[in-house]
């Protein structure tokens, strides 16, 4: 939306501008400007224009101002402007009954102002009047706690939008893969088009580049739905170095007037703006949570009351039941703690989209929390979580291609208050695991067993395997650990074992003899069984 010809009119520079003819047209909008100074400008009208004009091709061939009051689009203008004393002295009377008959205003501009101190004020007026609309003053973006912030405030720009312009508008949200809409006609006149293809068509097209600054471009698409190319508008939305979102006008077979590019700019700079401050705010939301976890795992926070306060406080729902991931660095190569912002960064476009979180604790461990929804199950959530740690590891290693991540998931679901307890779990988890299964990318708590309450360091496993190492080098054949291994797994038991490994009880009790005249220690205590289970365990490795 433009300007009126009666908004110009009562603007304190236009106060000489006097309407002479076609007043009930004074409601007229105003989209642009052109000079006519040509014979045959007319021909080039689009439509809304301010046409102002010296006067001087009218005094030299006064039949063009008749003929352009006549025939002209005058019907499709805003109005005609021209310095009347300069050259004419005066307008024919014809010339003001054709415009007085169509309703086009026709105005006389004094002689002093220059063409480019009108557009000028113009623009000016115009911008001013976009930016009085949009209410910007009201529209607050610190509002941490507003859960639905985010939401109201795209939507109430988008609908400014269609309000000024007449064209409907969406914003896809790359994080959260959303879609915000100024209104339901977005849809019904773009049905058909995927929404990846508004910035990425699939179709034949062309391409405008409006502003090479803001990369705002406009794409063309042959449609027999409609007489002329369907066009729509795309401005990406990059806070740092990276998409948050993309902008998009349909056009449809119309095309924007020039002032309508003035509203564009500042509905793209607000929601720009407003992706920008979303990003300081869920930063300091992120500073939060991870100070709250912290305190709670260096038992600086204790105490059910309190922990929920603070929960409360971060924007953290105790009474959902979450799934916590301890994340490690394979042969650490990476040092997580060093990786913050890029961690988050990636959080952001992985597992927040299922509403997990990430936070780096005071000793450098990453956590990955991940509350689940009550309507889905928790084997359903396990598996979107599983998922998201795939994705989370695939786009870090695009910023750190020696990343190589394991992660210990303690899927035993619990409140967050509660999360130290998960938080050990899934340590344990990702440290015995990659001891256990050394080649598995995700270890959870409950397939540890026994060894959920172990306490192992891997250079310790060179010592535990020496006690054993004489049974070792005589089983070439694997026969021995074999048997030792089910034996230990059926409780003692030479009967049940025999039966598993298929063979004669008798010889299972020679292998067995022979097994304890090779190792170091005494079957028949509980604590050598127990280490020596442990052992071959690491030897399934």
């Amino acid at each position: 939306m433009g300007i009126t010809v009666r908004e110009m009119l009562e603007l304190e520079y236009f106060k000489d501008f006097k309407v002479i003819a076609g007043h009930r047209g004074i409601d007229r909008q105003i989209q642009g400007v052109a000079v006519l100074d040509a014979p045959d400008g007319f021909k080039w009208t689009k439509g809304k224009e301010l046409v102002i004009s010296s006067g001087y091709i009218f005094s030299q061939q006064p039949e063009t101002l008749e003929k352009y009051a006549l025939e002209g689009p005058i019907d499709r203008i805003a109005g005609l402007g021209i310095k009347v004393d300069r050259y004419m002295k005066e307008i024919p009377k014809v010339v003001i009954e054709a415009f007085e008959k169509k309703g086009t205003p026709l105005i006389w501009i004094p002689n002093e102002p220059a063409w480019m101190d009108v557009v000028n004020q113009l623009n000016v007026l115009v911008m001013n009047n976009s930016i009085k609309r949009f209410k910007i003053g009201a529209i607050n973006p610190m509002n941490y706690s507003n859960l639905t912030y985010e939401s109201r405030k795209i939507d109430k720009i988008l609908s400014h939008i269609e309000d000024e312009m007449g064209f409907p508008a969406m914003v896809y949200d790359l994080t959260s893969d959303k879609h915000y809409y100024s209104s339901s006609r977005f849809n019904e006149i773009s049905e058909g088009i995927e929404t990846s293809e508004f910035w990425s068509p699939g179709l034949e097209h062309t391409v405008e580049v409006l502003c090479d600054n803001l990369n705002i471009v406009r794409y063309k698409v042959k449609s027999e739905s409609y007489s002329q190319p369907y066009s729509w508008i795309t401005v990406p939305i990059t806070v740092g170095d990276e998409k948050k979102a993309y902008f998009v006008i349909v056009e449809a077979d119309d095309t924007m007037d020039y002032f309508d590019q003035f509203v564009l700019r500042i509905g793209f700079l607000l929601l720009q703006s407003l992706y920008e401050q979303m990003l300081v705010a869920q930063s300091i939301k992120d500073l939060g949570v991870e100070k709250f976890v912290s305190d709670i795992i260096s038992k600086n926070l204790e105490g059910e009351e309190q922990i929920s306060k603070r929960a409360a406080e971060v924007g953290l729902d105790t009474s959902k039941e979450s799934i916590i991931v301890a994340v490690r660095q394979r042969g650490g190569d990476v040092n997580l703690s060093s990786y913050r912002d890029e961690i988050q960064s990636v959080a952001v476009n992985t597992i927040r989209k299922i509403g997990g979180r990430a936070v780096i604790t005071l000793d450098g461990v990453c956590v990955l929390i991940f509350p689940l929804d009550e309507k889905s199950t928790a084997e359903k959530g396990l598996e979107q979580i599983f998922n998201g740690l795939e994705e989370f590891e695939s786009r870090f290693k695009k910023k750190e291609a020696s990343a190589d991540f394991v992660f210990g998931v303690s899927d035993i679901p619990d409140r967050i208050t509660n999360i130290r307890r998960n938080y050990e779990r899934a340590v344990q988890s990702v440290k015995m695991g990659c001891i256990i299964y050394p080649d598995r990318k995700r270890i959870s708590y409950s397939e540890l067993g026994l060894f959920a309450w172990m306490d192992v360091k891997e250079d310790e496993l060179d010592i535990m395997l020496k006690s054993i190492d004489r049974l070792i080098e005589s089983d070439t054949d694997g026969e021995l650990l074999d048997t030792l291994r089910v034996y230990l797994e059926c409780q003692m038991n030479y009967s049940l074992t025999s039966k598993k490994i298929f063979v004669h009880i008798n010889t299972v009790r020679k292998r067995v003899a022979r097994i304890s005249e090779l190792i170091s220690f005494d079957l028949d205590e509980p604590t050598n069984r127990l280490k020596l289970e442990m052992v071959l365990k690491f030897l399934q490795r």
